[in-house]
């Protein structure tokens, strides 16, 4: 535990910013950390909510087959999509997943995510949308999330449609603030598709 103090800090400080700013809502969404020379990540506990994790039993350690290292509780049950990121990606080393509304939306409406603005087409790029209507908790899921980055090999974060955003970056940090600019790129995606624009 004490050699992952600075990686639990970073995942308190990214979820508190998250709820704040209503990315995620309830004790949905999660986020987790790869553990550095090891064969394991630090993730959110399932039932919790970002606000919560300031409490060290709402993050668990889990290794890359699910089998909980350190905690008492059980780790998100989107497990398996975060360890199919991060087999796929060996570059990512945090992943921020919500149920953002305005991203879930725009799903709804595009077959990619409109680089309709500067700063995501600078920042983060393309932005696929993933058509899978499998529970995003079991294996068939985290197949196809693992198919897709493999084919994109550089993209920094995708949608589930009917679900949610993920964002996938070196810090969780970081992975947090690319979900605010996905977030607001759909916001504007959805407007601007309601103008006629």
């Amino acid at each position: 535990m004490e050699a992952t103090l600075h990686l639990r800090e970073e995942m308190r400080i990214a979820a508190l910013r998250a709820y704040e700013v209503k990315l995620q809502s309830g004790d949905g969404g999660n986020i987790s950390v790869r553990v550095e020379g090891s064969h394991a990540l630090l993730i959110k506990s399932s039932g919790c909510s970002f606000r919560d994790l300031d409490n060290e039993e709402n993050i668990v350690m889990v290794d890359f087959k699910g089998n909980i290292l350190e905690g008492n509780k059980a780790p998100s049950r989107e497990i398996l999509s975060h360890i199919a990121i991060y087999q796929s990606r060996p570059d990512v080393k945090a992943i921020f997943h919500s149920h953002s509304p305005w991203s879930v939306t725009a799903a709804q409406l595009f077959p990619n995510l409109p680089n309709i603005l500067l700063p995501l087409e600078m920042k983060i790029g393309n932005v696929p949308i993933l058509d899978a209507d499998e529970n995003h908790a079991n294996s068939a899921f985290a197949s196809k999330v693992f198919q897709l980055l493999s084919a994109n090999i550089n993209i920094k974060a995708f949608i589930q449609r009917r679900h949610g955003l993920f964002c996938m970056s070196d810090s969780i940090i970081q992975a947090e603030h690319d979900a605010e600019l996905v977030e607001d790129a759909a916001q504007i995606a959805v407007l601007s598709a309601l103008m006629g624009k």
